[in-house]
């Protein structure tokens, strides 16, 4: 049977272009305030408060510093000393698990056609995924990673980039993403994008491309 796509979803395309943390991979940012909180003997809501995607989180992302540097920003935005270990313990502690009936999705669609991935991330953060989750990550063709990059998403140019790089048409790309920001930016680079908010939207979007791949082909 083959699925309904949701209104507005396209229907063909040649190559994926996913997301990884909260479309792949499951995520929890209040465990890292929550072990920094508990480390330095504040309230956890006091963090959530100070705690912004500012240039130095940005400045991480894109490789221009490493995470000593980025864990001393965060002192300052944050009001507390902590050790290295504990920033980076509370770090890494974001990641949950994996969605797995996306995963599963995932190994279908790379049988079909080039799958990829493109993550806004930073070596310590891909030092875990790739660990704990290679079932997840085992399906793309490429991750395009940000701070290998030096740009991330939203902006235009990383889109082109990674696009090219997959060399395949940006048109002819379905890129999906739980930041509307990030799709809007995808959208203005050319790509066909989705924004999917759930991973059930997600498996939706993959069901909808699998059984076009499927007519496609004839199978």
């Amino acid at each position: 049977m083959t699925a309904t796509p949701k209104p507005g979803q396209p229907r063909q395309s040649q190559a994926l272009l996913l997301d990884l943390g909260g479309v792949v991979l499951s995520l929890q940012p209040r465990a890292c305030l929550a072990h920094w909180a508990r480390a330095a003997g504040v309230p956890v809501a006091t963090l959530g408060e100070r705690w912004r995607i500012d240039d130095a989180y940005k400045a991480h992302e894109t490789g221009r510093i490493g995470f000593r540097e980025y864990a001393a920003s965060l002192a300052t935005r944050l009001g507390i000393e902590l050790t290295e270990a504990d920033w980076l313990t509370g770090w890494n502690a974001l990641f949950a698990g994996q969605h797995e009936a996306v995963v599963e999705r995932l190994a279908l669609a790379a049988q079909r056609m080039p799958t990829c991935c493109f993550t806004n991330t930073n070596a310590e953060h891909q030092a875990v995924w790739e660990v704990r989750f290679p079932k997840a990550v085992a399906p793309f063709k490429k991750v395009y990673s940000s701070w290998q990059l030096g740009c991330r998403k939203p902006d235009v140019d990383a889109f082109r980039r990674v696009a090219n790089d997959m060399g395949v048409a940006a048109a002819d790309i379905l890129f999906l993403d739980d930041s509307a920001e990030n799709v809007a930016g995808a959208n203005a680079a050319g790509l066909q994008a989705l924004h999917v908010t759930s991973a059930e939207d997600t498996a939706h979007a993959l069901d909808a491309v699998l059984g076009c791949a499927a007519l496609g082909t004839g199978t």
